[in-house]
């Protein structure tokens, strides 16, 4: 922005803010690069898919198209991605790098199947936690049977599954 006069921008599309952003000529000392600064404290810029609640002001654009935020979220969502780097299986890279290609790329099909490197961060965060979990609830289950001295009956298996399931959180699928 070069000149606002009492301008507020709605970027709860973006940002997820309830309340209009106050825009601002000034710039932060972080802003020097874009990448690292995260979106609600850009406060000099205004985006594209944001309405001007109260008002008004010029500004120079600085984005179009696919390099706006709208369109770095489109490119996300659309899923094509090209491959993450020292995936290659060349040894022009070096004599080994079959082997860290091969190894990186076998961890990232494992990692996609479990769902743990793949998604939204908080999709990978509670992947991560489900199995997190899931190690504690088998973890109590050896507990159980080795208290029982590994002697399983009904009963103690029955216990066993209810303590492994009592450790799930009610609203983590919500």
């Amino acid at each position: 922005m070069i000149e606002v006069m009492n301008l507020y921008c709605d970027e709860k599309s973006l940002t997820g803010e309830s309340e209009p952003i106050e825009k601002i000529t000034a710039v932060n000392d972080k802003e020097d690069h874009e990448d690292k600064v995260p979106i609600g404290d850009r406060t000099n810029v205004a985006h594209a898919t944001t309405p001007v609640t109260k008002g008004r002001g010029r500004g120079i654009v600085i984005f179009t198209g696919m390099d706006t935020e709208v369109g770095k979220i489109a490119a996300g969502a659309s899923g094509k991605r090209a491959r993450k780097p020292g995936r290659s299986m060349s040894t022009k890279y070096g004599p080994m790098q079959p082997v860290k290609g091969g190894y990186k790329r076998v961890w990232d099909t494992i990692g996609k199947f479990l769902g743990i490197t793949e998604g939204t961060p908080l999709q990978r965060k509670l992947a991560g936690l489900a199995y997190i979990l899931f190690g504690c609830a088998i973890f109590l289950a050896i507990i159980v049977f080795s208290v029982n001295k590994f002697n399983v009956t009904g009963e103690v298996a029955i216990y066993a599954i209810s303590t492994g399931i009592a450790i799930i959180p009610e609203s983590l699928i919500a």
